[in-house]
């Protein structure tokens, strides 16, 4: 029986009663729905011109039309159930998808359906493990997305190895950041792309070679310590420092060595000799030690000069210095980098979350200093880690800088101003409309300044250019889903539509 008492359920009732769908539809969300809908459209428009693309985007309809019934029916069956039998009454508004489900549905279809075709449908599927149905009734209903589709028919074994795969790192990022450091959505948005990078990609180039096993060693490595994790609670902080760290430093080199060669060589042999035989990767990485080794003890004692927000811009703008000259030296040695650093990042943060003695608690000091709302929410701090993906991704999938633009110079001057200079906000959000003009401002400029100086964005027009940065300023003022995830996203989706 529930605690509620009559009163109290009355009124629940009450407001239940009065409650409407369409309550929920508010500006900001309309705003988003105008500007993703607007990008399906002009993408149907490019690319339905052969048989096989129809029948695609027929097929990709038809199964976010489905997910969509089946998100329907488990609100509509929550709230059938809700206070049944004497339990508590709830407000069936807390039973609504999240508006957010948008872009889980949106992001993995559009990347696939621009650089992975094939994996377009399965993605979209993996998408549905959002649903709270339970596990029993949720997979199947994801396999029947793939079996009805002939063309993933030969091969269903290994997607339906994707879904359980998907379904496992899905609840394992739901269980380490408790649904505080990623909500929902955001588990559900990274077990897709680990799904994808870790076992359904397969792509012979060096840089994905290196993301896809130094990840899989990461995560060898954090599974076999996990049990030590438990273990070593309650022992003495410096022993269960030696275990722990001794452990993880062993396991996660092994593991890469033991799972892939790069020429015949074992990966640090042959990213040393990669390094050493070309003078101009060699004064790259000379650039990047010294270079970082400068600023971020600077950036350290000065910070208390700045704002919270202004010293977290700050990186942003150095990753911008850091990445775009060399890219434009060495593109490959670049793209590797980033995908091994990517990897590093996450290994910092595993370390500073296990709080080892004695540097654990002072990395987690140090991390937290540049931490907001987001990274207080939970265990996890998101902010780097969300950053490294975001300015990464669209590099490591199509060697475009939307990421660095988008982060590195729009997200932070839109902040910077917002935060000072706004007063205008959106509605629904925090942002400012100053601050999407400063984030359509300055990203249309250096896009701009890329096209003609570095010769980047040859193939979309100038007009197009600023229209991308116009799309995603926009999405970015109306958006509550973190921006270092979204916004690279989407504006390397339309930076491919307009091109």
């Amino acid at each position: 029986m529930g605690n509620q008492t009559s009163e109290e359920r009355e009124a629940i009732e009450l407001e239940n009663a009065e409650f409407s769908v369409f309550d929920t539809i508010t500006p900001e969300k309309v705003a988003q729905l105008i500007i993703v809908g607007s990008t399906v459209h002009l993408a149907a428009m490019k690319y339905m011109e052969t048989e096989s693309d129809t029948d695609l985007f027929y097929s990709v309809l038809s199964t976010a039309v489905a997910i969509l019934v089946a998100l329907g029916m488990a609100y509509r069956n929550r709230v059938a159930g809700n206070g049944f039998d004497g339990s508590d009454i709830a407000h069936v508004s807390q039973f609504l998808p999240d508006f957010n489900i948008l872009y889980l549905l949106y992001l993995p279809t559009f990347l696939s359906l621009l650089f992975a075709r094939h994996l377009t449908i399965i993605n979209l599927a993996l998408a549905f493990n959002c649903s709270d149905l339970a596990p029993y009734m949720r997979l199947p209903i994801q396999a029947i997305f793939v079996l009805f589709n002939d063309a993933y028919y030969r091969d269903r074994h290994v997607y339906l190895k994707a879904i359980g795969l998907n379904c496992g790192l899905a609840y394992a990022m739901q269980r380490i950041g408790q649904l505080k450091s990623f909500d929902l959505v955001e588990c559900n948005l990274f077990s897709i792309l680990l799904t994808n990078v870790l076992f359904l990609i397969d792509s012979p180039v060096v840089h994905f070679q290196v993301l896809q096993n130094v990840l899989r060693g990461f995560l060898i490595a954090i599974t076999l310590n996990y049990p030590l994790v438990r273990l070593t609670s309650s022992w003495n902080k410096y022993a269960r420092t030696m275990v722990l760290f001794s452990t993880f430093a062993s396991a996660f080199p092994l593991a890469v060595v033991h799972l892939f060669e790069i020429q015949g060589l074992n990966p640090a042999v042959w990213l040393y000799d990669y390094i050493i035989s070309s003078p101009v990767r060699m004064k790259i990485t000379l650039g990047w030690f010294c270079g970082l080794a400068l600023l971020i003890p600077n950036i350290m004692i000065l910070k208390s000069n700045f704002s919270l927000n202004s010293s977290r811009k700050i990186w942003h703008f150095i990753i911008l210095g850091l990445i775009v000259p060399p890219l434009k030296q060495d593109p490959e040695f670049v793209k590797i980098a980033l995908a091994g650093t990517t990897v590093i990042f996450l290994a910092v943060e595993y370390l500073r979350y296990l709080k080892l003695a004695p540097f654990g608690e002072y990395l987690d000091t140090k991390l937290r200093s540049f931490a907001d709302f987001r990274d207080e929410r939970g265990p996890i701090i998101i902010s780097y880690i969300y950053l490294i993906i975001g300015v990464a991704t669209p590099i490591l999938l199509n060697d475009s800088l939307v990421g660095v633009i988008s982060l590195g110079v729009g997200d932070s001057l839109a902040s910077i101003v917002g935060s000072r200079w706004g007063r205008s906000r959106w509605p629904g959000t925090n942002k400012t409309i100053e601050g999407t003009l400063a984030f359509i401002s300055a990203t249309s400029i250096c896009s701009l300044g890329f096209k003609y100086l570095l010769g980047e964005f040859k193939d979309v027009p100038s007009l197009k250019l600023v229209l991308i940065c116009v799309f995603s300023g926009l999405l970015e003022g109306n958006s509550v889903l973190n921006d270092n995830i979204l916004i690279p996203s989407f504006m390397l989706i339309i930076r491919e539509i307009f091109k």
